[in-house]
């Protein structure tokens, strides 16, 4: 049987969605076996120029407006399995729609956390004023001098900054942390997962998390 469609939400950054597409094809060779182009599933990646989502400006309701049509223009194109390359934009989903076909990121995540751990969630302002991953399982953020320090990361990553210089004033944020638990909250986070594989933290990337749990009901047969 082959595998059913996917349609990944991209755009929030750009770069997210496409090392999200880039996990899902690589799962599917090393987990899956796929390795000639007939064994992989379609994917369909839609890189969409989100409005403004990271300051008090934002308009909520053009915000969920867009990631509805973004939703249904995937299932129009035949996609099956769905998922939101973004932390933040799940924010934005309305609660009346009908997202069984969602692999939620918060909800996929609260399943892969030690239950003995309360972890430090490092993830954008919007998403922190929106208490987000709390939604879904314990958890901290981190205070005001060191979130201001995570968004700047954040915008660079966007900006396209040198990513030495990046990933060094990250691993300084994390080595200071108390948590010895820290979820990369932010899919542009992601990006350095594994430059980050050195801090003596255990590190949760819920993109990876997300990539699995999209190809394991993507294969079910």
């Amino acid at each position: 049987m082959k595998p059913k469609p996917i349609g990944i939400v991209g755009g929030a950054g750009p770069l997210a969605g496409a090392a999200l597409l880039e996990r899902v094809l690589s799962l599917s060779g090393s987990t899956y076996g796929c390795y000639k182009d007939a064994d992989f599933p379609k994917v369909f990646l839609l890189s969409f120029p989100f409005s403004e989502m990271l300051s008090p400006k934002m308009d909520v309701a053009q915000l969920q407006k867009e990631l509805r049509e973004c939703l249904n223009q995937l299932r129009k194109n035949g996609a099956a399995v769905l998922a939101i390359a973004c932390n933040t934009l799940h924010a934005f989903l309305d609660k009346d729609d009908d997202l069984t076909d969602l692999i939620h990121l918060p909800r996929a995540l609260a399943m892969e956390i030690p239950q003995t751990e309360i972890p430090l969630v490092l993830c954008t302002s919007t998403s922190m004023q929106f208490g987000l991953h709390k939604q879904f399982f314990p958890c901290v953020y981190p205070d005001s001098q060191t979130q201001s320090q995570i968004d700047k990361i954040i915008d660079q990553i966007l900006k396209g900054s040198e990513q030495q210089a990046i990933i060094q004033e990250f691993l300084k944020i994390l080595q200071a942390q108390a948590a010895s638990t820290i979820i990369l909250g932010c899919t542009e986070l992601s990006l350095f997962t594994k430059q980050l594989l050195s801090c003596n933290k255990l590190i949760i990337d819920p993109l990876e998390i997300v990539a699995n749990k999209i190809l394991e009901k993507s294969f079910l047969k």
